[in-house]
């Protein structure tokens, strides 16, 4: 038995020393990587706490653009070892304009997107961000393209909010934590273009006639016109609304967004009110008088939508307008018609325009007056 115990004893003591001078021979080595470690930690530290001080003094854009620079200067940063100066390196080597890092325990389904057409933002909203977000997880990129930037964050989570100095449709590209964007003009994408617009919204109800809001009339007009569109989607046409809820825009962002799209036309829809007479009925299109009225004019997109729509409906033609007055059709520099389908305040032609049948043959004649003269060379 003690022999039994000596022999395991001086087992133990053998594989001990072995694995003492083992240490001894390999223990450069690892003081070196502890060495490493911890200047990668104190650099991390000093990184974020001067991250930390720059968002403070900087506006969103300056601080991207600071964040940028910390990445490559980080990349180039002597005394890194050769695998960490290469995955620095490499972080760096993307070709979009943007990449996002996304929070810890974050997937792209914590991420909402949402482009603001007519007031030409973007929203990134990040479940789960917290107010130290871009200082945790830095944004890099270029600022070209981009006006303003700002973050604000509450109990639910960040919201990145882009202000374009155009309007871009995103790309978007995701790789494990990061999401890369790529801003793209529409007229990179599509052929033609068209811009819609419903009039009224909000606050600004239009024509009132008991509980029924103009408003209301032109939105349910527009969604019909916009299933069209989305069931015979054409990728090489690119369709914009001003709106598809109870919202407002500004007169400015409506003819704006057409005129910043750099769109083939602008189609305006309304409905028309004559309070001293009932009688008073049928459709009428404006156009711009004071602009050129020959060949792909704003008159003759006028006349093709007028007779595509009083076709249809079987309703009065009450002709062609003169609307340089209204300032959605004097600020288009596209070709540019603003359609009263018809008025509310002739009790027939009320209990039409809210008519769910009605308000399809209408959205049905102004999308093939659409197409009419997108087919004309518009």
């Amino acid at each position: 038995m003690e022999e039994k115990i000596v022999r395991t004893t001086s087992l133990f003591m053998v594989m001990l020393a072995v694995f003492i001078c083992t240490s001894l021979c390999y223990l450069p080595a690892l003081e070196v990587k502890a060495q490493q470690y911890v200047a990668k930690q104190m650099r991390i530290r000093q990184e974020r706490q001067e991250r930390e001080e720059m968002w403070a003094m900087l506006s969103g854009l300056e601080f991207l653009d600071y964040s940028t620079r910390q990445a490559m200067a980080t990349a180039t940063e002597e005394g890194l070892s050769g695998n960490q100066q290469k995955t620095a390196a490499e972080a760096l080597d993307f070709p979009q304009q943007l990449r996002l890092e996304l929070p810890k325990n974050t997937t792209r389904d914590d991420v909402t997107i949402n482009n603001h057409y007519v007031t030409q933002t973007i929203d990134i909203s990040i479940r789960g961000a917290t107010d130290d977000y871009l200082v945790r997880y830095p944004m890099i990129g270029k600022s070209d393209h981009i006006a303003d930037l700002n973050y604000y964050a509450d109990q639910d989570g960040g919201t990145l909010e882009l202000s374009m100095e155009h309007v871009y449709e995103l790309s978007l590209d995701w790789e494990e934590q990061y999401l890369y964007i790529d801003f793209i003009a529409p007229r990179d994408i599509y052929d033609k273009i068209v811009v819609i617009d419903a009039g009224h919204g909000a606050n600004m109800p239009g024509a009132i006639m008991g509980d029924v809001q103009e408003k209301d009339i032109d939105l349910a007009i527009v969604k019909q016109l916009k299933k069209l569109f989305d069931e015979t989607a054409d990728e090489k046409l690119g369709v914009y609304y001003t709106r598809l809820d109870d919202s407002d825009p500004a007169f400015a962002d409506r003819s704006g967004l057409a005129n910043d799209i750099g769109a083939n036309l602008f189609v305006s829809v309304h409905s028309n009110s004559y309070p001293k007479s009932e009688t008073i009925n049928g459709t009428a299109v404006l156009f711009d008088e004071k602009k050129e009225a020959k060949g792909n004019s704003s008159k003759h997109l006028a006349h093709i939508l007028l007779k595509k729509t009083t076709e249809a409906l079987g309703s009065k033609n009450m002709g062609l307008v003169a609307g340089n007055d209204i300032y959605i059709i004097r600020t288009s520099e596209v070709p540019a018609a603003l359609v009263e389908v018809g008025f509310m305040t002739n009790p027939k032609e009320l209990a039409n325009l809210t008519d769910k049948k009605y308000q399809k043959k209408c959205a049905r004649a102004i999308y093939e007056g659409i197409m009419q003269a997108l087919e004309e060379g518009y």
